[in-house]
């Protein structure tokens, strides 16, 4: 059983990691519905719209093969999670967004994490497609 001062700050977790994570979509777009937009936008969970680079889907989307792009949505979600080792990040997507992730840093197809000269790289090069979330 928990005592009152483990649920207060389990609480306060709770609360503090849903403010950080305000930044994340409500829903994530297909790459195919964004190429087709004039001004490409996605609505955060904080409830601000969040415009998107057009020139930053046209070349990502290159990343991708064209009969894979109907399997790929953005942004791109860059995860910290807290078991991680420090500037160890998980990219939260399906296997079509990490291998586009992963063809952007020119490297093996399959690896999900990321770590910090990555993510900068990233946000160097996409810095409208990329957003972080946190997870305890």
């Amino acid at each position: 059983m928990e005592s009152d001062g483990d649920g207060i700050g389990k609480t306060f977790w709770e609360v503090e990691l849903r403010r950080l994570n305000e930044s994340l979509p409500r829903v994530r777009k297909g790459l195919l519905a964004l190429l087709k937009e004039d001004s490409p936008s996605y609505t955060n969970t904080g409830g601000e719209v969040v415009h998107l680079d057009k020139a930053e889907i046209e070349e990502f989307s290159k990343l991708v093969s064209p009969q894979k792009r109907g399997d790929v949505s953005l942004p791109i979600i860059i995860m910290k999670e807290a078991g991680l080792k420090r500037g160890t990040y998980r990219i939260q997507g399906n296997v079509e967004e990490v291998r586009a992730i992963n063809a952007v840093l020119k490297r093996a197809a399959d690896s999900q994490f990321l770590y910090r000269p990555d993510v900068l790289e990233l946000t160097g090069r996409f810095p409208s497609l990329i957003t972080f979330g946190y997870t305890l």
